[in-house]
């Protein structure tokens, strides 16, 4: 069994402390996002049947996975194999991994985090970009983080910016004034837009700690999204 949690070092960081024989596992902390983000799609795939086979490492350490297990191999002893893993759950420690060195990037230099399901983005201000996944199931679980603070942008109270039900045309006004809006009528029905980003229809999501303005768009269903503005209270 793979014991493993997150402390934190002297200057507030979260580090990853894998127990038992594997500790030297310590290093996959040590990837870059761009990396993690590899490793975890990948390994998504294994499971999910779309690969075969899939193998990656840092420094001391390689991990030849299949669907059901990874071997992990010390390459400094003549690439012994140490230990087996389930392949889930070298997964879920991926998954934990990327979660963790994502945050600490955010947290120490400013910036958001998006989530989509599946990929993780860092963001300054604003994000543009595909949904890694088309299927409901997966993006509806996306959230937006900063400063250790989170929210669920598709579950968590989202009001569509518009008079068609949750605003009287003056309130909308005023939201579109001091988020630095634009407005536009079709039907009788008075909407908030940005720039290009005319096709879809904006929402506000907000919990007790953010606020994100964003849409979705796409010509049959969302494709992509637009994170326009994140308001922290």
């Amino acid at each position: 069994m793979l014991e493993y949690e997150f402390r934190k070092n002297e200057i507030g960081r979260d580090c990853l402390h894998i127990k038992g024989k594997l500790e030297g596992l310590n290093e996959l902390a040590s990837c870059s996002v761009d990396y993690l983000e590899e490793i975890v799609c990948s390994l998504k795939k294994i499971i999910d049947g779309e690969l075969d086979e899939y193998d990656f490492g840092f420094e001391i350490y390689s991990i030849e996975c299949t669907k059901e297990t990874c071997k992990v191999i010390d390459t400094y002893e003549e690439w012994k194999e140490i230990a087996v893993i389930g392949t889930p759950t070298l997964y879920q420690l991926m998954l934990d991994i990327r979660q963790v060195v994502i945050s600490n990037t955010v947290y120490f230099i400013d910036k958001c985090l998006f989530f989509d399901g599946v990929k993780t983005y860092v963001f300054k201000e604003q994000h543009f970009d595909w949904l890694y996944s088309s299927d409901y199931s997966v993006w509806s679980n996306s959230y937006v983080e900063i400063h250790n603070k989170r929210i669920y942008i598709i579950q968590e109270n989202v009001k569509v910016l518009s008079t068609f039900k949750f605003y009287e045309k003056a309130q909308l006004e005023l939201l579109v004034e001091k988020y630095n809006l634009k407005i536009k009528e079709e039907n009788n029905i008075y909407y908030a837009y940005y720039g290009n980003h005319t096709e879809r229809q904006f929402q506000v999501s907000e919990n007790e700690q953010l606020i994100v303005i964003y849409c979705l768009e796409g010509e049959r269903g969302p494709e992509s999204i637009f994170i326009y503005k994140v308001i922290e209270k």
